[in-house]
């Protein structure tokens, strides 16, 4: 690959190494050739045209120094502090100090860890791998030295600043190859990734070497060399979100008989986001490490103004309320017959690049589906068969148990050797079901409800709610905060989980009252109709009704420029309120145009009808 440095200006050689960039123009810049396996070669180019340009290149040693240590990430912070920010306190930063983590590993996370499963007290594997294969993920950088595969987690107690570092910048950019036909192998295993580890040069300093996707990046120095590496997107992103067990202890994953824990790549790579030639084609980066606005790699001055799009951001999340409000869509239809109300559900992972829920086994989705009668929001019987399974919680659904309510789980249940589950992955040998939603499927369920005579007007809610673990484990160990510390949404009312999409119907318009005020003193606008708990923004113009296009899909009724009022978050009776202060005196018998905005999903609004008014 040839790239006239920071541009899209890009081709391949011919077999003998010739190549042609006839669009490409510019001065006091690089041209730079890259291969993986090779450190990039570049050639300076004062202006264009230019002929007879030759790159040579010269290929990255096998090197694999067991005296290697992974740098501190303070070291690349130097040159690179936005990185390095975007990392520090992120989850991949995070994961060797994970608390679920340790209360599966050892029960050491939490006060209640000794709950449930703990790994080194009850697993069946003890004597073939005592410390399970946690430390190539979640601790990898002193794993990567050592590759032992029965290294432990470090004592939580006493973490080593390697621990602290969890997965960290060399723990990426020195992996020099995956092999892809052994995608099902654990983390770092030496049998999938191939690590370059340098010796240390004549210097005092080990041979530079980072691995990166940009192909036309020119530097050497002490510190760092730059190679082309293709696979630093899924390929490598795979390497700890897909794996399977060691069912036999045999010290091989992916055989027969393997259950695996993981299948982010299974998911993708059969799916069309997989295509290059799709429309949907989209890797891990793409939609897990999106642009930060940035126009520069690094802090040096040498670094090239580039398409902020090509810049990648380092805080790597996936479950945060972005991603899970942005992960599907979900339709509601309800017909009523007499004295039978009919409901259908179809949900749409049009959004996600792999099932949903993906990630480790005891993540789950769940989706609750009730009818009310309006008079006094008592239910109606579900007179249908389709109802959440055993692992939504058996118990009151007032505290978030909704096993056995009309709705559906999403998961996986595995089984372990006697039959019984659902169980660790380390230990499953079997996969009883596997309802998870692959990419750009649909799930249609069906309901119906006995409406009888003389009920009156009748509501349905339908709300999609994530969950971080199956209800039978938060239970056995006691979990009120998630891996991280936080509150855990599956232990808190109203949803217990985290409510990704909700649909009603009824849908009530939205329904803007004029201002109540006099210019000069306090004032207050409210809107009726809204759904109790979503966000409504009060919005208002000078310039009359109009058209105005936002960047959020949607089109105002009133003329730019828009003024944002206030938000307010409507309450039970889906009232939301904007009281005002004082109302500008400069408005007093001015007319004005108002409108409000219901946010009812990560793209889904409600708009008022805009109304007029007349400041007093």
């Amino acid at each position: 690959m040839v790239t006239l440095q920071a541009t899209e200006h890009t081709t391949t050689t011919a077999l003998d190494g010739s190549f042609n960039l006839p669009l490409a123009s510019g001065t006091n810049t690089f041209v730079v050739a890259a291969k993986k396996g090779w450190f990039n070669g570049f050639v300076y180019v004062p202006s264009t045209p230019m002929n007879g340009v030759q790159i040579d290149m010269e290929e990255v040693p096998v090197w694999d120094d067991p005296a290697y240590d992974l740098q501190d990430p303070l070291n690349c912070s130097a040159c690179h502090i936005e990185q390095y920010e975007e990392w520090n306190g992120s989850p991949m930063q995070q994961a060797g100090t994970n608390l679920w983590l340790y209360d599966i590993y050892d029960g050491t996370g939490t006060p209640g860890g000794m709950g449930g499963f703990v790994y080194e007290r009850d697993s069946v594997h003890l004597a073939h791998a005592p410390h399970s294969d946690c430390a190539p993920c979640h601790q990898p950088v002193p794993w990567v030295k050592l590759k032992d595969p029965d290294a432990p987690l470090d004592d939580l107690s006493n973490l080593s600043p390697e621990a602290v570092h969890g997965v960290s910048c060399d723990v990426c950019h020195k992996i020099a190859h995956v092999d892809e036909s052994k995608m099902d192998y654990p983390g770092l295993f030496p049998q999938q990734t191939t690590f370059t580890k340098p010796p240390m040069g004549s210097g005092g300093m080990h041979e530079p070497i980072i691995y990166g996707l940009l192909g036309d990046t020119m530097y050497s120095d002490t510190q760092m060399r730059p190679s082309y590496q293709p696979q630093l997107g899924s390929a490598m992103c795979t390497t700890c979100h897909q794996d399977t067990n060691d069912h036999d202890d045999d010290g091989e994953f992916g055989d027969p008989g393997s259950i695996v824990s993981e299948p982010t790549w299974d998911e993708w790579s059969s799916s069309e986001y997989s295509n290059p030639n799709s429309v949907h084609y989209a890797d891990c980066v793409d939609c897990h490490m999106k642009p930060t606005g940035s126009n520069y790699a690094s802090t040096l001055s040498i670094a090239p103004f580039r398409d902020a799009e090509t810049i990648r951001g380092h805080d790597v999340r996936g479950t945060t309320p972005l991603y899970l409000e942005n992960a599907c869509d979900v339709t509601l239809d309800v017909v009523q017959n007499g004295t039978t109300l009919d409901v259908e559900v179809d949900i749409f992972n049009n959004q996600t690049g792999h099932s949903l829920p993906t990630g480790v086994t005891v993540r789950n989705m769940i989706l609750l589906v009730e009818a009310t009668r309006d008079s006094d929001g008592a239910a109606l019987n579900h007179s249908g068969t389709q109802v959440i399974h055993d692992l939504g919680g058996v118990g009151s659904p007032d505290q978030g148990y909704y096993a056995g309510l009309p709705g559906k789980l999403f998961g996986k249940h595995n089984l372990d050797a006697t039959g019984a589950g659902p169980t660790f992955y380390t230990e499953a040998t079997a996969i009883l079901f596997d309802t998870r939603l692959p990419a750009l499927q649909h799930d249609i369920t069906n309901y119906t409800f006995d409406v009888p005579a003389g009920t009156g007007p009748v509501s349905v809610r339908a709300r999609l709610i994530y969950r971080r673990a199956y209800t039978f484990l938060t239970d056995a160990k006691g979990w009120v905060v998630d891996g991280k510390g936080n509150p855990l949404e599956d232990k808190m009312a109203p949803h217990f989980g985290h409510l990704m999409e909700e649909r009603r119907y009824p849908d009530q318009a939205l329904v803007i009252n004029p201002p109540i005020g006099i210019a000069g003193g306090p004032g207050m606008i409210s809107v009726e109709g809204a759904w109790a708990g979503n966000t409504v923004a009060f919005l208002g113009s000078g310039n009359g009704f109009g058209s105005t296009v936002t960047p959020y899909g949607f089109t105002l009724g009133i003329a730019a420029p828009i003024h944002q009022l206030g938000h307010d978050t409507a309450d039970a009776n889906g009232l939301a309120t904007l009281n005002m202060a004082v109302i500008p005196l400069r408005l007093s018998g001015r007319q004005i145009w108002l409108q409000a905005v219901e946010r009812k999903g990560p793209s889904t609004f409600n708009l008022s009808v805009p109304i007029t008014a007349t400041i007093q």
